[in-house]
């Protein structure tokens, strides 16, 4: 990844190269700059060894990282779908506010192809008697699969802090754990612990992602609407319909709901814990089957929900 750091009357800019994967997909190199009054002009080179034509997406952080959703309103140039790699691509980007020194920028492309790549050196993950696959996206190393680790417990009751990782199952059966993962109150994910980016009941050198990692996440794929590419193919219908084109792989596990002890929605939605709690909110990146979008939301009030979970290396 590649950092180049811009001192203007409007802004030190951060701009940040990332791909969806690291060997075969595309790579963002030789970033550049200008800048004329408060127009930032972007220059970058892209291959990719799939493809003549990548999409090519903007993300943009007025808190020096701390989140993603900054809205810029419009880029020009070398930015969106069709962009034919090569060298000397460039974007233009209207900067309109006040001064701000916290500014960062992320440019990522896709390919638009399925599967991804492993984690260089870490292409599989042994825990707890189960093997995990591994997947690159831009610079963060995430397992492949839903964690599925500890002791199935009936939803008659909650998980506990007794020392013993503790599961549920949709709708109690095992073997829904071995396809889907299991499903984990928020509490059980952390150990117990509120320290966001906490191990929890990841494998050691894992954590449970922060909100900030899923914001990251979420730009390297381009953002809210393209939640699709984080699906597993097979997973959603019509406008929701997964690509896989990250190589995520996320599969609709449902959830389970303590206020009736009962499971809803295998099949047509998943969320996954974060670790970031903020005293009343336990946030969570959520898919739905039937719509495009990537959610990051909180639950203010279901935090006691089980949930899937994925862990993201150190």
């Amino acid at each position: 990844m590649k950092h180049i750091r811009i001192l203007s009357c409007i802004a030190i800019i951060v701009l940040l190269t990332s791909q969806l994967s690291a060997q075969n997909n595309p790579v963002v190199s030789n970033v550049a700059f200008g800048i004329v009054g408060t127009t930032v002009t972007v220059t970058y080179d892209v291959a990719d060894a799939q493809q003549s034509s990548v999409t090519v997406y903007m993300k943009v952080s007025s808190d020096g990282g701390a989140t993603w959703m900054y809205d810029y309103g419009t880029a020009t140039g070398a930015i969106g779908t069709n962009v034919t790699t090569g060298i000397g691509k460039t974007i233009t980007w209207t900067y309109s506010g006040p001064q701000n020194n916290n500014f960062q920028i992320i440019i990522s492309a896709n390919d638009e192809v399925a599967g991804g790549d492993p984690c260089p050196g870490s292409a599989t993950v042994d825990y707890s008697g189960k093997t995990y696959n591994t997947i690159l996206i831009g610079d963060q190393c995430w397992l492949k699969e839903n964690l599925d680790v500890g002791v199935m417990i009936n939803s008659s009751g909650d998980q506990t802090n007794n020392a013993t990782i503790e599961k549920f199952c949709y709708n109690n059966l095992a073997v829904n754990c071995l396809t889907y993962g299991g499903l984990y109150q928020w509490e059980e994910t952390m150990q117990y612990l509120t320290t966001p980016g906490t191990q929890g009941i990841c494998p050691p050198g894992w954590h449970i992602p922060t909100y900030q990692e899923f914001q990251i996440l979420h730009a390297a794929v381009g953002g809210g609407a393209n939640g699709n590419l984080l699906k597993s193919v097979g997973q959603g219908t019509g406008s929701g319909a997964g690509t896989n084109k990250s190589g995520f792989s996320a599969l609709f596990s449902g959830y389970f709901q303590p206020l009736d002890r009962s499971f809803y929605n295998l099949i047509d939605q998943v969320g996954f814990w974060s670790s970031t709690y903020d005293g009343s909110n336990a946030y969570l990146l959520h898919l739905s089957g039937t719509v495009s979008t990537l959610y990051l939301i909180g639950e203010t009030t279901d935090w006691t929900q089980g949930r899937s979970v994925r862990c993201l290396k150190n």
